[in-house]
């Protein structure tokens, strides 16, 4: 009973610290910093506070969340930077390639790039991203690897028109 007790109040505390950090999901940071202070305790390593280990491990996770969602902001950046025009008339040759390999695509396909890479504060966005993997059933990481995969065909069919 102790025990939960113990976790509970640990979990909490790690929620309200990846809060104070403006992480856009503390309750999943705070889990992913048990499951890594879980698995280096059943390897019986000597850990002397656990509390204090478990804070360490968080601000390690956090660094590592925030790297990662800066790298989404910098694609995501680099994508609206380069995005594609509007009206069909204006658009060049580089364009056009990309835009008849994106209407290859299925709707299912279009509507993923399109949630991913949306025109919305970088906030709005990362929470438009869980929402999108909620209601579709995936973790966030296998939306990435959708998107990789996605994006990987998009570049080598436009290569593929451009070698012609």
């Amino acid at each position: 009973m102790e025990a939960g007790i113990a976790y509970t109040k640990l979990r909490d505390s790690l929620v309200r610290f990846f809060q104070l950090k403006g992480d856009f999901a503390p309750d999943e940071a705070a889990d992913v910093t048990l499951d890594r202070v879980t698995v280096k305790f059943s390897q019986n390593a000597e850990i002397d506070d656990l509390t204090k280990y478990s804070f360490g491990v968080a601000r390690f996770i956090f660094l590592e969340r925030l790297r990662i969602a800066n790298k989404e902001k910098i694609a995501a950046e680099g994508f609206h930077k380069e995005k594609i025009s509007p009206k069909p008339e204006a658009e060049s040759d580089e364009i056009l390639p990309l835009r008849e390999c994106f209407e290859r695509l299925g709707s299912e396909e279009k509507n993923i790039l399109q949630t991913y890479f949306a025109d919305i504060p970088h906030s709005k966005l990362m929470e438009q991203r869980e929402q999108f993997c909620i209601k579709n059933n995936i973790s966030l990481n296998n939306l990435r690897l959708k998107i990789f995969r996605l994006r990987h065909r998009l570049e080598n069919c436009v290569k593929a028109k451009w070698n012609k």
